[in-house]
């Protein structure tokens, strides 16, 4: 490999990396924000429900 390579490989393995980050944890993120959202629509559900009472 000559020198002049080295810095736009260095790049393209960054950008990369990113991507790879990106595709691993917007759908563990989504997943965990789907959990949160769901357990507070159900205690919100119950307090809800003793209200009517």
């Amino acid at each position: 490999m000559f020198s002049h390579e080295g810095i736009p490989l260095v790049f393209l393995f960054l950008v990369l990396l990113l991507g790879v980050l990106t595709a691993v944890l917007h759908p563990v993120h989504a997943f965990f924000s789907w959990l949160k959202r769901r357990k507070q629509k159900t205690s919100a559900g119950v307090v809800k429900e003793m209200d009517a009472r």
